[in-house]
Order: structure tokens, then C-alpha cells, then sequence
């Protein structure tokens, strides 16, 4: 008796184990390539689209909800330029991309400067309380210059929503990264934020939309337009996460 009670306990713990396992998050990479079919490679490269990024598996709800976020922010970054496209799925953005080169051709056949849609998505950040990914992303239809930014998504991992900015830090925080971006820009404490020239709206100091997290530090990135002209490039400031823990309202040491 008590040796099929060995036996049968072993065998729960391994289905356990393996129930647990399959209800654990893991992620794969995953790579969507699309070039222009009548390009000359001749003549350089030819108009594409390429990205990379993680797909959740695992906790079938929370990593749909993952997917769902990271798919609409993509679509979004690269379809933004055009206000008229409104892609619902990856498939649909990509074909969009190629078509509207193609048909930028036909109106200027003359025109053989190749479009260009890149975005390279990583995790920087895995925890049982935060998930954070970077999207590197550049985007050029033509014109003096294309665009390249960075965006940041946090996820509860546990529920698959995307935090805010409310949902990671104290009101605090706020004042605390304004007196040190005003130290780091040469913009004396006691003028308006905009008096060196920086597009804050409303002359009031803002956090960026995009803070990340990456080797035990914090990542504010501010993109081009985003407060300054292009002309100032992108502007990233970090910070040690020990230094700034009492303004997290996470516990980012927590442990499976």
C-alpha cells in the first residue's frame, strides 16, 4: 500500500510539474519578411518590410492578450504614416506597405527609391511581476529622411494587461525625473521647461510615453518630435532601478 502511495503521489507531482510547465509563459521569435516583387536589385535594395518579435505561448488568455498588444502597436508603427490605412492584421499592414509603394511607382515611374519598414522587438525585462519589451523601428516612404524610434510595452504577465505609467510609479516620480532632465538639458530650475527650447505641450514638464526597463535600469526615451526638434535626435536618459525603487510601485525582486 504504501508503495502505491509512493508511486501515485511521484506521479501528481510530475503532472504537476507538467501542468505547470504548460501553464508557464515562453516566448518565441517570430519573423515576417516582404520585399517589392518587380524591384531591381541592380539598382540597390529593394522596398521591404522585416520584423521580429516575440510570440507568447502558454496561459492560453494572458498570452492572446500579449499577442493582441504586441501586433496592434507594430501595425500602428508602421501604418501610422498613413492615416488612411487602417490595417486590422499584421498580413493586412504588410500587403498595405508593398501596395502603397507600388503604387506610388505607378504615379512616379521615374522614382526608384526603395521604401523601407523595419521592426526588431525584444524582451528586455522577464519577471513574474513585469514583462517589458523594446521595439527598435524604422520607417522610411520617402522624403528627406525616414523616421527610427524606440517604443516600450510593460505587461502584467500575470493578467497579460499593458501597464501605465500610473500602474508602475508613485505621483513622485514625476518631479524627481523633471529636476534631474532640467540638470542633464541646462534648464535652470526656476524658468519654464520650454525656455531653451524644448515642444513641451502646455509648457509643463511630461514623462515620456515610452519607459522601459533593460539590465537593471530604467529607460526614459524621448523620440524625435517628441520635445525637441528631429534635428536633437532622440533623447534616452536611465537610471539604476536600486536608485529610483522607492518611487516603483512594483516589487521587482519577486520570485516564482
Amino acid at each position: 500500500m504504501k508503495k502505491f502511495l509512493s508511486v501515485l503521489l511521484a506521479s501528481l507531482m510530475i503532472f504537476a510539474c507538467e501542468e505547470e510547465k504548460k501553464e508557464a509563459l515562453v516566448f518565441t521569435n517570430y519573423n515576417v519578411e516582404k520585399a517589392y516583387e518587380k524591384c531591381n536589385p541592380e539598382k540597390g535594395n529593394c522596398t521591404f518590410v522585416n520584423l521580429n518579435y516575440p510570440v507568447a505561448k502558454g496561459k492560453e488568455n494572458v498570452a492572446k492578450k500579449i499577442n493582441d498588444s504586441i501586433e496592434a502597436h507594430i501595425i500602428q508603427l508602421v501604418s501610422g504614416f498613413n492615416p488612411d490605412d487602417k490595417p486590422e492584421t499584421m498580413e493586412e499592414m504588410v500587403d498595405g506597405f508593398i501596395a502603397n509603394y507600388a503604387s506610388y511607382r505607378e504615379d512616379f515611374p521615374d522614382s526608384d527609391i526603395p521604401w523601407e519598414a523595419t521592426v526588431f522587438a525584444e524582451i528586455t525585462e522577464e519577471n513574474p511581476k513585469l514583462l517589458s519589451i523594446d521595439f527598435n523601428a524604422y520607417t522610411f516612404t520617402g522624403g528627406a529622411h525616414g523616421y527610427g524610434s524606440n517604443t516600450y510595452m510593460n505587461f502584467n504577465p500575470e493578467t497579460g494587461k499593458v501597464y501605465t505609467h500610473k500602474d508602475l510609479f508613485t505621483s513622485e516620480f514625476k518631479d524627481f525625473v523633471e529636476k534631474d532632465f532640467r540638470k542633464k538639458e541646462d534648464i535652470p530650475q526656476d524658468k519654464n521647461i520650454n525656455s531653451t527650447g524644448m515642444f513641451f505641450e502646455n509648457d509643463e514638464f511630461n514623462l515620456p510615453v515610452n519607459i522601459g526597463f533593460r539590465d537593471d535600469k530604467l529607460i526614459l526615451t524621448y523620440n524625435p518630435y517628441e520635445i525637441a526638434a528631429y534635428a536633437e535626435g532622440q533623447k534616452t536618459y536611465e537610471y539604476d532601478l536600486e536608485k529610483i525603487s522607492e518611487y516603483l510601485k512594483i516589487d521587482l525582486s519577486a520570485t516564482e
